[in-house]
């Protein structure tokens, strides 16, 4: 039988045979067990979405809930007029009913090209009765130049 030490050398002799592999190190001296420690591996996360996607995917979900104020409110200068939330919605609107898409039912993957000084988000939509995609421009500081309901397949320009 082992003692208490004794599991314990083994079990580090273990482990740096096992990090020994790792780095390619050999050494056939017994491990020093004083002030020894285990060191777990940084863990491994996912990259997070660039933020221009997520403010895409952000934007397309208050327009689905018809929270046009909201996205109004993040238009630049430029098209805060002509982009209030009446022209909004009635945008959204036709788009399903008289453009012949139909309800939104999902949507997938967005993707993301810089132009210049800008940053395009295309999401593709998944509609009742045609797919379609949505189109937000983004400048610099994350405000909305250009949002459009499209066909699928519209280059971006």
């Amino acid at each position: 039988m082992f003692s208490r030490l004794s599991k314990f050398s083994v079990a580090v002799t273990v482990a740096s045979s096992a990090l020994v592999l790792v780095t390619g190190t050999v050494s056939n001296a017994m491990p020093d067990t004083t002030d020894t420690a285990v060191v777990a591996p940084p863990s491994v996360t996912a990259p997070s979405p660039p933020p221009y996607k997520q403010l895409a995917l952000k934007t397309l979900d208050q327009v689905v809930k018809g929270n046009f104020v909201a996205v109004s409110a993040r238009f630049d200068e430029s098209i805060r007029e002509d982009g209030n939330p009446a022209v909004l919605a009635n945008a959204w609107q036709q788009y399903q009913d008289q453009l012949g898409f139909g309800r939104y039912q999902s949507h997938g993957e967005p993707r993301q090209v810089v132009s210049g000084d800008r940053t395009v988000v295309d999401i593709p939509l998944r509609m009742a009765e045609q797919p379609g995609d949505f189109r937000v421009v983004f400048d610099g500081k994350g405000h909305i130049e250009g949002l459009w309901f499209l066909k699928k397949g519209v280059p971006v320009p």
